[in-house]
This record gives structure tokens, C-alpha cells and sequence, in this order.
């Protein structure tokens, strides 16, 4: 027997499919660049980072095993700096 899913109206400007951390972070970034935009996440998961997020090793990366001042070493750098501003603004541990 085939599962009848019911139809489900998105009332957003724009919808991001999958809540791991591309979804979320890209969903976060739309936010703080365009206030206002109404941002829906999908996830077929039953909670956010459910899949490949939440199965990584959890290492923030410090760039120091890339090329130094490559674009791959730049951005880790940025991000890890961006990662522990945003935890100590939010209170993550």
C-alpha cells in the first residue's frame, strides 16, 4: 500500500533543504544579511544534525594542514574564529 503524505503549505521567502550544519548555517547567514527574509528549513531527520553533521569528529579546524594563504587555509581560519565568537554569543559551550 502506498504512504499518502499530507501536503504541507511553506509560507517563506526561502526554503533550505536539510538541517545539518550547510542548512542551518546557510539559513543562519540569509538571516543576518537580509533581516526580515523568512527562512524555512526542511529535514527529513527528526531533529537538526541527525545525519553527516552529527556523526563528524567535532574538530573545529585551524587551517594548519593547508597550504598557507590558500583560500582552504583563509577560510578555517575565519571559521574557527566565527565558530567561537558565535558560541560565546549564544552561550555554547
Amino acid at each position: 500500500m502506498e504512504q499518502v503524505r499530507p501536503k504541507i503549505a511553506y509560507d517563506c521567502d526561502v526554503l533550505v533543504i536539510g538541517g545539518g550544519i550547510v542548512g542551518l548555517s546557510t539559513a543562519y547567514a540569509i538571516t543576518r544579511a537580509a533581516p526580515g527574509t523568512r527562512v524555512s528549513v526542511l529535514e527529513k531527520e527528526p531533529g537538526p544534525a541527525r545525519h553527516q553533521t552529527g556523526r563528524n569528529s567535532g574538530v573545529i579546524h585551524s587551517g594548519i594542514y593547508y597550504r598557507p594563504g590558500s583560500l582552504k587555509a583563509r577560510y578555517a581560519v575565519r571559521g574557527a574564529a566565527e565558530m567561537v565568537k558565535f558560541c560565546a554569543e549564544y552561550g555554547i559551550a
